[in-house]
């Protein structure tokens, strides 16, 4: 070989020895392509999760929209009440005490029927025979209302019925008693064109009671103290004065 073909190949040999070959930043590759991916990632559980609370609000919204009770439905199926008022008052033995009407409302239809007499057995003195017996078919004709007593502490029942059942008599009376030793009252009723009443006792002592009238029925009401009847009395003398 020529020393021109020697120096060539001398020269081929240094060129490739000084060539310094670079390998590819696979690790840095790789960690970006790790990076990219996650934030790809993120971005789609950000988005899914915004759709998923999108979707959770419209079904939330649908469903309290669509199930909702209405406040019709809602007072329909409430438990039944009566107006309750005070028809009297005053103190005995050194006690006060009250005399209190309970008004039910006639009801509507046999379902309610059921309701409003379900509800007079739970709250007021039980009889499974009163408005027509279990169910009170009575009561989708009539309303019922309930007299009770309350000395200190104590309740106890008095009288009660249908509110249309004063009959020909027009006033409706009862004996009843503060405590057991003393202390008697007359309870009363009167049909809703009776506008005064006049009470006479066996003492011939007269008396003329307040009516008083209760939301939720034509009938008027009165209660006052009255002196012992006599053993073989009936009911309280109390009659309509117009």
């Amino acid at each position: 070989m020529t020393d021109t073909g020697t120096d060539i190949s001398e020269l081929l040999a240094e060129a490739a020895q000084g060539a310094r070959i670079r390998h590819a930043p696979v690790d840095a590759i790789i960690v970006g392509g790790r990076r990219r991916r996650s934030r790809r990632r993120a971005a789609g559980a950000a988005a899914a999760l915004a759709v998923a609370c999108t979707v959770g609000i419209a079904a939330s919204s649908s469903l309290g929209e669509g199930s909702g009770a209405s406040p019709a439905a809602t007072e329909q199926r409430a438990t039944p009440r009566p107006v309750t008022e005070v028809i009297a008052s005053g103190r005995h033995d050194g006690k006060p005490w009250s005399l209190s009407v309970d008004i039910w409302k006639r009801a509507a239809d046999k379902k309610e029927a059921g309701r409003v007499w379900n509800a007079m057995e739970e709250v007021e003195y039980p009889d499974t025979q009163r408005a027509g017996g279990e169910g009170g078919p009575q009561l989708v004709d009539t309303g019922w209302f309930f007299a009770n007593l309350k000395v200190g502490e104590r309740r106890s029942f008095v009288d009660d019925g249908a509110l249309n059942a004063t009959g020909n008599r027009k006033v409706e009376t009862s004996w009843g008693k503060l405590a057991p030793s003393s202390g008697w009252f007359v309870f009363g009723r009167t049909a809703p064109g009776v506008h005064a009443v006049t009470c006479t006792f066996d003492n011939g002592r007269k008396a003329t009671p307040q009516l008083r009238t209760i939301a939720g029925t034509d009938s008027r009401f009165f209660a006052l103290d009255a002196p012992a009847p006599k053993p073989t009395a009936g009911p309280p003398r109390c009659t309509a004065a117009d």
